[in-house]
C-alpha cells in the first residue's frame, strides 16, 4: 500500500477506518455450525454491484424520456420530494438507533478504548461519524444512480442528490445517538435497550402506517381532513413553495443556497451532538460496562430470592418463554414490525360492519407470519434444549407449552377483530377464526418439525439458512389465507387451497428432524 494510504495508529482518521471496517463486517453471513465470517461473500458483492450497475441502467431508461429540471420547480413536485424525503428519513432515523444502541451497549469494545490514551471525545465522534457510514451507505447505494445519470444527461442539478442525502445521513445519526443518551440518562441502560429498539421499529413503520390509516379513512373524513389541511400549502400559507421546511428538497435538485443552508445545519446540530453530550457518552458506557447493584435492605432481598411455585408447570415454562422474548429488545422490535403491519386491518375491519375478503386474508396471513416468527424463536432458539431434555418431565408437555405460549398472545391481540366479526357477520367470523386458527397452528407444527436449532441473533436471516422451513410456512399461510377469497368467491374451488396446505404439511411431517426436547 502507497505510504500515503497508511493511517497513523491510534489517530482518529485510523480509528475511523477501522469504523467501516466493522460496518463491512456486519455485513457478514452467520449460518448454525459455522464460523461468521467477516464481511460480504464474493457472491454478495458481485450480486450488489451487478444490482447498481442495473439500477443505472433503468434509470437511464426512464430519464432520457424526462424534461430537464429547471431553476423554478413546479410546488407538487418540490412537494412531492420533500414528503418521499421525510419518508427516507424516517428510515434513517429508524437504522441511526439501532446502530446506536449496538456501538453503545453491544459491541462491548468502548472500555478498552476508553482507557486508551486517545481522548473521550475523540472516540465519541469518531463513534458517531462511524454511525454515519453504517446508515448512509445503503442509503446511497440505492439513490445515487439517479444522481449519476442525471450528469452523464447533462442535467447537474441532480447532483443535489449527494449533498442532500449526506446531510439527512448526518442529521439521523445525531438526532440518534442524542435520543439514545437522553434515554439512558433518564430511563438507565437496560431499559434504553429496549425503548430504543421499539422506536426504531416505530420510525422505520411510521410513514407506512400513517399513509395506510390516511386512506382507510371514509370519504367525508379524508375530504375534511384534505380541506383543513390544503390551505397550508396554498402561496402564503405556512407550508407553502417558499417556506424553509422544503429547503432539503431544494437541496436535492440542485439550488446551491438550499445546499449550502442544509449542509450548515446538519452540521451544526452534529457539532452540537459532538461539543455537548460526550461526557455523557462517557457515563452511559461506564453504565453498560459495569451496572452497580443498589443496596437492597435484607427484608427486601430475602423477598427477591424467595422461590414461588404457585404456577402450574405448563403455565410456569409459558411465563418463562415470554419473559425470555420481553428481555430481548432486538426480538420486540422485529417482531413488533409485524405487528405494525396488522393495525391497517384492525381499522378497517372496526371501520365498516363487512369484512371483504382481502382483508380477511391479510389478517389469517398475518397471524400465521406471527406465529411462524414466535415459534422460530421460542422452539429454534431455544437456549437450553439440553438442560430441557435432562429434566424429568415429558417431552410433549414442554413442546405443547411452547406451542401455547408461541399461539396464545396472537390470539389475545385478535380477539377483539375476531369477536366483531362474529357478530356482525357470523358466518364469515366463523370462516376467518377456523382457517387463523389452522394457519397459527401450521406455521407452528412446520416450525417444530422442519427448524434447526439457531441463534436469536439470527432472526432476520431464518429464510436463508431455513429454507425448507420458510418455504412450507409460506405455502400454508397463503392456502389459508386463500380459503378466505376462494370460499366466498369460488365455493367450489375451496378444496385447492386446503389440499395445499395438507401437501405443505405432509412434506413437513415425512422430511421432520430430530429435536432434543
Amino acid at each position: 500500500m502507497a505510504s500515503w494510504l497508511k493511517l497513523k495508529p491510534g489517530s482518529a482518521a485510523w480509528l475511523l477506518a477501522h469504523e467501516c471496517r466493522l460496518a463491512f463486517y456486519d455485513m457478514g453471513e452467520s449460518k448454525p455450525g459455522r464460523t461468521a465470517a467477516r464481511g460480504m461473500s464474493v457472491f454478495g458483492m458481485w450480486l450488489i454491484g451487478l444490482m447498481y450497475v442495473s439500477a443505472h441502467v433503468g434509470v437511464w431508461l426512464i430519464m432520457r424520456k424526462l424534461p430537464p429540471l429547471q431553476e423554478a420547480l413546479p410546488p407538487p413536485l418540490l412537494m412531492g420530494a420533500g414528503i418521499a424525503m421525510l419518508a427516507v428519513f424516517s428510515f434513517m432515523l429508524s437504522l441511526g438507533l439501532t446502530r446506536s444502541v449496538r456501538a453503545l451497549f453491544e459491541r462491548g469494545d468502548l472500555d478498552l478504548l476508553l482507557s486508551s490514551p486517545l481522548s473521550s471525545k475523540t472516540i465519541f465522534v469518531v463513534r458517531l461519524t462511524g454511525i454515519i457510514f453504517s446508515v448512509g451507505i445503503w442509503f446511497f447505494a440505492l439513490l445515487t444512480p439517479v444522481a449519476n445519470i442525471g450528469l452523464i444527461l447533462g442535467q447537474w442539478r441532480w447532483l443535489g442528490i449527494y449533498p442532500a442525502l449526506f446531510a439527512m445521513t448526518v442529521l439521523a445519526a445525531a438526532l440518534a445517538m442524542l435520543l439514545t443518551l437522553s434515554l439512558v440518562k433518564s430511563l438507565g441502560v437496560r431499559k434504553t435497550k429496549t425503548v430504543a429498539q421499539i422506536l426504531g421499529a416505530l420510525t422505520g413503520a411510521g410513514m407506512f402506517i400513517i399513509t395506510q390509516l390516511f386512506g382507510n379513512l371514509g370519504k367525508e373524513m379524508r375530504d375534511g381532513v384534505l380541506q383543513h389541511i390544503m390551505p397550508w400549502f396554498q402561496p402564503g400559507g405556512a407550508l407553502d413553495a417558499d417556506s424553509l421546511v422544503w429547503m432539503p428538497a431544494k437541496a436535492l435538485f440542485g439550488s446551491p443556497t438550499a445546499i449550502a443552508g442544509f449542509l450548515l445545519f446538519s452540521g451544526l446540530i452534529y457539532w452540537l451532538t459532538a461539543q455537548s453530550t460526550h461526557r455523557f457518552f462517557v457515563t452511559g458506557v461506564q453504565q453498560a460496562v459495569g451496572q452497580v447493584r443498589k443496596a437492597i435492605p435484607a427484608g427486601q432481598r430475602n423477598a427477591l430470592h424467595t422461590t414461588r411455585f404457585g404456577r402450574s408447570l405448563r403455565a410456569t415454562i409459558i411465563v418463562k418463554e415470554w419473559r425470555l422474548v420481553a428481555r430481548d429488545p432486538n426480538l420486540i422490535s422485529q417482531v413488533l414490525l409485524q405487528l405494525l403491519y396488522i393495525a391497517p386491518l384492525f381499522f378497517l375491519i372496526f371501520k365498516s360492519k363487512a369484512l371483504l375478503p382481502g382483508v380477511a386474508s391479510g389478517l389469517v396471513f398475518l397471524a400465521a407470519s406471527l406465529a411462524g416468527s414466535l415459534i422460530w424463536i421460542i422452539i429454534a432458539a431455544e437456549d437450553a434444549p439440553d438442560l430441557l431434555q435432562a429434566a424429568p418431565v415429558k417431552a410433549n408437555l414442554i413442546l405443547t407449552s411452547k406451542l401455547l405460549a408461541a399461539v396464545l398472545p396472537i390470539l389475545m391481540l385478535l380477539l377483539p377483530a375476531l369477536l366483531w366479526l362474529l357478530i356482525q357477520q357470523f358466518l364469515l367470523g366463523l370462516a376467518v377464526i377456523a382457517c387463523t386458527l389452522a394457519a397459527m397452528l401450521s406455521s407452528a407444527v412446520i416450525h417444530l418439525w422442519q427448524s434447526k436449532p439457531a441463534n436469536r441473533a439470527q432472526f432476520n436471516k431464518r429464510g436463508q439458512t431455513q429454507l425448507m422451513a420458510g418455504l412450507l410456512e409460506a405455502a400454508t399461510s397463503f392456502s389459508w389465507a386463500a380459503c378466505i377469497v376462494v370460499g366466498m368467491l369460488y365455493g367450489v374451488w375451496l378444496a385447492v387451497p386446503l389440499l395445499t396446505a395438507a401437501l405443505a404439511l405432509g412434506i413437513a411431517w415425512f422430511s421432520r428432524i430430530e429435536r432434543n426436547i
